[in-house]
């Protein structure tokens, strides 16, 4: 027995998942300050890139496509080279694996943020509770009642946590620690070129052709994850009620608030223009508890997710012997 278990400990088709398990549990103790944080650089280096590249809506349609094609290709290939070389000629490549990984999962800045958005509206500080909000959502804060906060706060924090997070932790699993950052750059960049902002509507067409194509799957399934949480069949209710044409970002909300027996999605206003979005999930409004629970619910997924991949590592590494 003891050698059975050292030999999971040490077996090299399961050192992913060992070293993810610390990874997780090393970002979730670490306070990184998010403007000393690499992702907060490149974020920058892509807003510069965008404002070289891409100095107008006017142009082309086909032009900003192509100019949104190269742009991330142009700042994501070197790195992703340099790094891949570097790590094959590392003494302890381990170290630098979990060193992409932790800088790859950066997350707790969304959850501080949400706590502090939960602490104003406790003490009733709707303004500040705004302010809180504003750097981890795209839609406009200023106008928004507390049940929008709310309901913003619990979308944003939930689509970010299977975006940015889940999807980056399986990526790392798949295919190592070069394609998860990859990945959470290519992630980054989209954001900083929202095709719901009208100047980046074409440009950023390509990266968010991208990660809709790649996140369709891993999105679903951790989803399906989180929905054991709450009510199951409430969850599969809501999303078939939804339109065949639905996105994946619709899709997550229906089934999360299905489960939480929670109202999401709806009208939202970017750069002035109010847009809509089907209201989806369950029938009651969010309130302020509501928060919380997903918080709770978040960092059980995230054990949950971890106990499973090393489930699945363990099952096969059986049939492989």
């Amino acid at each position: 027995m003891a050698s059975y278990i050292d030999a999971l400990l040490y077996s090299p088709a399961l050192q992913p998942i060992w070293l993810l398990g610390v990874v997780m549990l090393v970002e979730m103790l670490m306070n990184w300050p998010e403007r000393y944080h690499p992702l907060s650089f490149a974020k920058l280096v892509a807003t510069r890139m965008a404002d070289k590249v891409h100095p107008s809506a006017d142009r082309a349609v086909l032009q900003q496509r192509i100019s949104g094609t190269l742009a991330p290709l142009v700042l994501i290939s070197p790195v992703a080279i340099i790094l891949a070389i570097f790590i094959t000629m590392a003494e302890f490549p381990v170290f630098f694996d979990g060193l992409l990984l932790l800088i790859s999962l950066q997350y707790q800045g969304v959850l501080a943020r949400a706590k502090k958005v939960n602490s104003a509206l406790a003490l009733g500080k709707k303004t500040l509770a705004r302010q809180m909000l504003n750097p981890i959502v795209l839609r406009e804060t200023d106008l928004l009642s507390e049940v929008g906060i709310v309901k913003a706060t619990i979308e944003s924090t939930l689509l970010r946590f299977h975006q940015q997070y889940l999807c980056t932790a399986l990526t790392f699993l798949l295919f190592g620690p070069v394609a998860a950052l990859c990945f959470r750059l290519v992630y980054e960049f989209s954001h900083c070129w929202n095709t719901k902002c009208d100047r980046f509507s074409y440009f950023g067409q390509p990266c968010a052709m991208l990660l809709m194509i790649v996140q369709w799957l891993p999105l679903r399934l951790t989803s399906y994850l989180y929905i054991l949480l709450g009510s199951v069949p409430s969850a599969l209710k809501a999303q078939g009620e939804l339109p065949r044409s639905s996105s994946t970002h619709q899709t997550l909300l229906a089934l999360h608030g299905g489960a939480m027996g929670i109202e999401l999605s709806g009208p939202a206003i970017y750069e002035g223009e109010k847009k809509r979005s089907i209201k989806c999930g369950g029938k009651r409004q969010v309130g302020l508890l509501d928060i919380k629970r997903t918080l709770n619910n978040i960092s059980i997924v995230k054990f949950a997710f971890w106990v499973v991949s090393l489930c699945v590592g363990v099952a096969i590494y059986r049939l492989s012997l």
